[in-house]
């Protein structure tokens, strides 16, 4: 879908000329997608506007900026009432994705460093375009904190996110994640890194990356691609196995796969998934489940879980209890 920034930036300043309201009106009026797009960035515009102080740069340029700084979300040509659901929601973080471009914009920037942090809340997921060109998707529940340097490019993740790493000789790009770094120059991997795992996993689709111990530097472990390494957080062993990077990242294009997971571990991704808090009851922690999450709904979702295992469930809000038989 392409956005007409350019027009929607005059038509919101008041300043559009007859031809361009009418541009701008004829794009609204193609799709309910276009629109929706609209009232996110009209509600941002706004912000600047109301927000704005004698010391705050012109409005435009700074929409320049953040429009080169943040993408705005992929629309599927077909979509079932669930994935518009999870589109709007994406949609939404827009605005989160703003925020952290205009902490970027003005934030620090004393020796030439510059730092902002993105957050997806639960259930949702967020693109973004850093000021490198590097892109990111970041998964239900994460934070990613961005900072540059003179020679290099440091992102503090916490969740899970897959990158897409801008080649640049001169910087070296680092994914720190508690005592793990991920070292790459231009690449594409996933991370998934959430505080209530034991394990740190990066899988590597192209190019190389290097895993260290970020207190001493020692290497411990290369990557290549289709591998996975996993670092345990309380001794920094790390184990490496073959991987499919394409089943890895399929939460990037709203597909949640399950597998061999006891019912822990897949009450914690639902958790994620859907932005609720599930209780358990009379759980069996060695029966585990694979299973594939596309457009259904929690409903219809633990209504399969049920074929597979007998359960009874009670949805209340975003409180969930799931009683095994």
């Amino acid at each position: 879908m392409k956005v007409p920034y350019e027009q929607i930036a005059v038509y919101l300043s008041g300043k559009a000329s007859p031809w361009e309201k009418e541009e701008v009106e004829k794009w609204l009026a193609e799709s309910v997608e276009h629109r929706t797009v609209f009232r996110s960035l009209e509600k941002e515009w706004r912000f600047l506007k109301e927000e704005a102080t004698p010391s705050l740069p012109d409005k435009e340029p700074i929409w320049t900026k953040i429009r080169e700084i943040i993408d705005l979300p992929v629309v599927a040509v077909s979509y079932s009432k669930q994935v518009l659901i999870k589109y709007v929601s994406l949609t939404a973080c827009v605005a989160l994705l703003f925020g952290a471009a205009l902490s970027f914009l003005l934030g620090n920037r004393e020796g030439g460093s510059t730092q902002f942090t993105a957050y997806a809340p639960l259930g949702e997921k967020a693109l973004l375009t850093l000021p490198d060109s590097s892109r990111v998707w970041l998964n239900s529940g994460s934070t990613l904190t961005y900072s540059t340097q003179s020679r290099q490019r440091m992102v503090h993740l916490q969740g899970e996110a897959f990158f897409e790493v801008t080649k640049d000789p001169r910087r070296v790009f680092i994914v720190q994640s508690g005592d793990v770094n991920v070292q790459v120059h231009g690449t594409s991997f996933n991370v998934s890194a959430y505080d209530v795992d034991p394990d740190i996993a990066v899988s590597l689709e192209s190019g190389l990356v290097s895993l260290l111990n970020n207190k001493n530097g020692a290497v411990l472990a290369q990557l290549r691609p289709n591998q996975m390494g996993r670092v345990s957080k309380s001794d920094l062993k790390c184990s490496i196995a073959d991987d499919d990077t394409g089943i890895t990242k399929l939460w990037t294009h709203n597909i949640l796969k399950i597998y061999d997971n006891n019912i822990y571990e897949v009450a914690k991704k639902l958790e994620r998934w859907y932005g609720v808090e599930i209780t358990l009851e009379n759980v069996n922690p060695d029966r585990h489940y694979t299973f594939v999450v596309k457009t259904e709904s929690l409903k219809e979702l633990l209504t399969l879980l049920n074929k597979m295992t007998p359960i009874a469930y009670k949805i209340e809000g975003k409180e969930v209890n799931i009683r095994l038989q």
